[in-house]
C-alpha cells in the first residue's frame, strides 16, 4: 500500500504540461519536439491520423503524437511555444487542433498562423464593417490579414462605401509591391492533372498570333509520362503554329518566336515529378516557369501546388477558370505571399479568348459582391 502510494506521488511529480503535434514522420516529430520542447520533454503516445472526407484521397497520413513537458519546466516551454510555433497545440487548453503542413517549416508557421487568426476573428470581432464582409463571403484570411493593416482602425468606422474604397486601395499597392518576374521567351506551363494547362497554352498561343502578330513554337514534353497532342496538334494546324515533340529540332527561341513548353500533369502525391521536371526545365534553359492554378479549387490545395511548385522553381502563376468564383479574395492572401509573379487569369472554356494579363484588374473586379457595392453607395447617400 505504501509503495503504491509513493508511485502515485512520483506520477504526480512528474505529470507536467501536455501538447498534442501532427507531424508528417517520426523524424520530424524529434526535430519538433527537441526545437521546441526541449530536451526534457517525453512522448507519450503516438498513432496515425488521415484526413476528413476528400482530403483523405488528396493528402497523405500523419502521426499525432502527444508530448508531456515536466512540471518545472512548464512556463518556461509554454511561453516559449506560443512565441514560436504555434503547430504544437497545448492539450489541457480549448484550442483546436492544428496540423503540421506536408511543407517546410516557414509554410507551415504561416499556414496555422493564418487558420488561428481566422479561428480568433470569428470569435472576437466587434466591427460592424467586418460582420458585414464576412456576411457577403468575403474570405476570412484576407479579412484577418486587413484587419493588421496600420490603417484598420481608419477604415473599420467609415461608412461602408468608403471602407470599401480604402480596402481597395490597400489591395492594388500589396499587389503593385508583389515581386515581378521578366518573362523570357521560353515559357514552361506546368501543375496538376486537371487545372486547365492546354486550354491556357491554346489562349497563350492564340494571344500570341492574334495580337502580338508572333510566330510562337511548341514544345510537347513527356517527362517519363504519356502527354498525347491529338487536340493541341489540331488547333496548332489551325492557327499556323509548329508543334514539336523532340527538343532537338527546336529553332531558336526569341521575343518574335517564342517557345511554349507543355508538360503532363505532375501528381502532388509524388515530389519526384516536380524534381524530374526541373532537371528537364534546366537543361531546356527555360526560365520562365508558370504554375497554372484551378482558381476554384480550396486554398489548401491551392497551397499544396505551391509548395509542390517550389521543387522545379516556378516563377509565375496563372489562374485558371476564375470565372467560376463567387468572388476573388480568397486568392489574395496567396497572391500577397509574394512567392510567385503573376502571368495570366483565364475564364471559360474557350481556347481563343476570355484571358487578361491585367490580373491586378481581374482581381478587383471580383473581389466585393455587386450587394456590397450598391449597400456602400446607398448609406453613402445618406451621409
Amino acid at each position: 500500500m505504501i509503495m503504491q502510494t509513493e508511485t502515485e506521488k512520483q506520477n504526480t511529480e512528474r505529470s507536467g504540461k501536455r501538447f498534442r503535434l501532427i507531424v508528417r514522420s517520426a523524424e520530424e516529430a524529434v526535430r519538433v519536439i527537441r526545437d521546441k520542447l526541449g530536451d526534457d520533454a517525453r512522448v507519450l503516445s503516438v498513432r496515425q491520423v488521415g484526413g476528413e472526407g476528400l482530403k483523405r484521397f488528396i493528402s497523405s497520413p500523419k502521426l499525432e503524437v502527444i508530448a508531456e513537458v515536466p512540471s518545472d519546466n512548464e512556463n518556461e516551454s509554454s511561453s516559449e511555444m506560443q512565441l514560436e510555433d504555434d503547430r504544437i497545440v497545448d492539450t489541457n487548453s480549448e484550442s483546436d487542433l492544428q496540423t503540421v503542413s506536408p511543407s517546410s517549416n516557414t509554410d507551415s508557421f504561416e499556414d496555422q498562423k493564418d487558420e488561428k487568426a481566422n479561428h480568433s476573428l470569428e470569435v472576437n470581432s466587434e466591427s460592424e464593417n467586418v460582420r458585414i464582409l464576412s456576411k457577403a463571403g468575403f474570405d476570412p484570411y484576407l479579412l484577418r490579414e486587413i484587419q493588421m493593416w496600420p490603417t484598420w482602425k481608419d477604415i473599420e468606422n467609415k461608412p461602408l462605401a468608403d471602407a470599401l474604397k480604402e480596402i481597395t486601395i490597400g489591395l492594388t499597392d500589396r499587389f503593385r509591391a508583389v515581386n515581378s518576374q521578366p518573362v523570357t521567351e521560353k515559357i514552361a506551363l506546368i501543375g496538376a492533372p486537371g487545372v486547365g494547362k492546354t486550354t491556357t497554352l491554346c489562349k497563350l498561343l492564340a494571344h500570341e498570333v492574334f495580337m502580338n502578330k508572333n510566330v510562337p513554337n511548341v514544345l510537347k514534353v513527356e517527362n517519363g509520362n504519356p502527354n498525347p497532342d491529338d487536340a493541341l496538334r489540331i488547333f496548332c494546324e489551325v492557327i499556323g503554329v509548329t508543334l514539336f515533340r523532340e527538343s532537338d529540332s527546336l529553332p531558336p527561341a526569341s521575343e518574335n518566336n517564342p517557345l511554349y513548353l507543355d508538360f503532363p500533369g505532375l501528381s502532388l502525391s509524388n515530389l519526384d515529378d516536380w524534381v524530374k521536371t526541373k532537371d528537364v526545365l534546366d537543361e531546356l534553359d527555360v526560365r520562365t516557369r508558370v504554375l497554372v492554378l484551378h482558381g476554384s479549387y480550396d486554398r489548401e490545395i491551392l497551397l499544396r501546388n505551391i509548395r509542390s511548385s517550389k521543387h522545379l522553381g516556378a516563377t509565375h502563376f496563372a489562374i485558371t477558370h476564375f470565372d467560376e468564383l463567387t468572388n476573388s479574395t480568397k486568392l489574395w492572401p496567396i497572391i500577397m505571399r509574394g512567392e510567385l509573379s503573376p502571368f495570366c487569369v483565364c475564364n471559360g472554356q474557350n481556347v481563343t479568348g476570355d484571358f487578361s494579363t491585367n490580373i491586378l484588374n481581374q482581381l478587383i473586379s471580383r473581389t466585393f459582391p455587386e450587394e456590397l457595392y450598391a449597400r456602400g453607395f446607398t448609406s453613402y447617400q445618406r451621409r
